[in-house]
């Protein structure tokens, strides 16, 4: 399979795959050798963060350029629409063949046509199983472990059948250039892998998980309140160990089909011409602060920093893995960047180009991130959920309790991590010599020029991208024509669409 002289791309997005749990992060328990490769022949991010702890917001940022805030996703039901823009589509209409595979979580159901040419889900047929050990009421029903589970666990199986299918198509010739996007939903919990990957870590091997503050003393009420609720404070050590090892299976599991794609790729004579991304949506607790699974408020660096490895041919692998702070919004114009695409919207992100070349060493001197809702905003409250479900802990205390569901901002530098929040304490963590963020300083006189220096930061921010304006003009008359960059606008689907209504 050729590319010509555009560059392919293969762009694998994990659900749930924290950045600390990879190989060339510094993990030396962890086994994650295709990602490691993949750093090791291009480049390794140890700082990529995401806009949003939670999937939709997440994957809608990295798909457009956009903070949440931007155009108002930041709810796990507010996809990218018709007349907005979208990076598979980009790639379509400049002639691209468009590969989607696994989940979406990004672009709303009426849009997917337009933006891709192939759509891949489920297990091919293949009977899955997906029960909890647990019943509602068990003392951990509510943690997420599960443990080991069959061959055909439904997660792990719809995983294998993506990369495999993946893995077939690459090796297919085609005529155009080719863009895959190769979603996979693990390492996402339940905490549960077949084997060998459920018995392949030492419980007593795995690094143990931070504890929270005594009483959860400076941190939001919401992580209080969802731990109560998991009954997380019943859990042994030997419980907690066992969820951190599981979960460390399915990330070698991950990996593994990361691995299967790469081969394919190498095989077929197309990786020399392929960029390769492999990332993820956002992290998992595993157990640290006493808690499992997300929050949609929180920005704990567990949640928001993920791995970030890619290799764009023509540039030389970078000597070591990259200390530079990135955000997943960067990703759109990178991939543009190196494959000529035009975009026509305004974008907040960064080309990482410049990176990935050696001529620079810095990128972002902060990161951001957000989420959470105003307490009247029940429309962006997901699903209310029984307690017989199991994102009860969690999901439900969005209407139960909105206030502690409130919205929230995070910047972080390399130094420091600042959160604003509307109905619940600020943090203020020195990462410096608190990494593990337990210790909030916000209140404290000694840090109140960093602490007023990061709001002021973030007020820019906000100013800076509070919104976007449309490239295409709409004409206030009929004397009036359309300048170059406006028509040129137009090229673009989205922005057709949206001029016809």
């Amino acid at each position: 399979m050729s590319g010509g002289e555009r560059h392919n791309v293969v762009l694998f997005v994990a659900d749930q795959w924290r950045a600390k749990d990879t190989g060339y992060w510094g993990n030396a328990v962890v086994e994650t050798p295709q990602i490691d490769r993949l750093a090791a022949e291009g480049a390794g991010f140890r700082g990529c963060f995401v806009q949003n702890p939670v999937s939709t917001p997440s994957r809608a940022s990295m798909a457009s350029g956009w903070y949440c805030h931007v155009n108002g996703h930041r709810t796990m039901h507010s996809m990218l629409r018709g007349h907005e823009p979208n990076m598979l589509r980009y790639f379509k209409e400049a002639g691209y063949h468009v590969w989607w595979g696994g989940k979406n979580d990004m672009i709303a159901e009426e849009v997917i046509t337009a933006s891709c040419d192939e759509r891949v889900t489920g297990t091919g047929g293949r009977e899955t199983i997906n029960v909890s050990p647990w019943k509602p009421g068990d003392r951990l029903y509510h943690t997420f472990l599960w443990g080991e589970v069959p061959g055909n666990y439904g997660m792990s199986l719809s995983d294998d059948y993506v990369a495999a299918q993946a893995a077939e198509f690459v090796k297919t010739p085609i005529r155009q250039p080719f863009f895959m996007l190769v979603n996979q939903t693990y390492p996402h919990p339940p905490y549960a892998a077949p084997q060998p990957y459920f018995s392949m870590y030492e419980r007593r091997r795995v690094p143990f998980p931070i504890p929270p503050p005594e009483e959860f003393r400076g941190k939001p009420q919401i992580l209080r309140r969802i731990h109560e609720r998991m009954r997380m404070d019943e859990l042994t050590e030997d419980e907690l160990r066992e969820i951190v090892a599981v979960y460390y299976g399915m990330v070698t599991k991950t990996d593994r089909n990361l691995g299967i794609i790469m081969e394919a790729l190498k095989e077929s004579g197309a990786w020399e011409n392929t960029i390769v991304v492999a990332t993820s949506d956002h992290g998992d607790f595993v157990g640290d602060y006493l808690l499992t699974e997300k929050t949609q408020n929180t920005f704990e660096d567990v949640l928001v920093n993920v791995p970030f490895a890619i290799r764009v041919p023509g540039c030389e692998p970078l000597p070591t893995a990259c200390e530079a702070l990135i955000e997943m919004i960067d990703l759109l114009p990178t991939l543009a960047d190196a494959c000529g695409i035009e975009l026509g919207h305004t974008h907040f992100g960064r080309s990482l180009l410049p990176l990935l070349r050696g001529e620079t060493a810095d990128h972002r001197e902060y990161v951001f991130s957000e989420g959470g809702a105003l307490e009247a905003e029940v429309h962006t409250h997901e699903t209310d959920r029984p307690e017989e479900n199991i994102y009860w802990s969690r999901v439900a205390l969005q209407g139960a309790e909105p206030e502690v569901h409130g919205k929230a901002v995070m910047i972080r530098s390399k130094e420091w991590k600042y959160v604003r929040r509307l109905y619940d304490t600020d943090e203020l963590y020195d990462l410096r010599s608190d990494p593990d963020e337990v210790n909030n300083v916000v209140d404290e006189a000694s840090v109140a020029p960093v602490r007023e220096q990061l709001a002021a930061a973030m007020l820019d921010w906000f100013v800076e991208t509070g919104d976007q304006v449309p490239w295409r003009w709409d004409l206030r008359g009929p004397g009036e024509s359309h300048p170059e960059w406006s028509r040129g606008a137009a090229r673009h689907g989205f922005v057709k669409e949206w001029s016809a209504r």
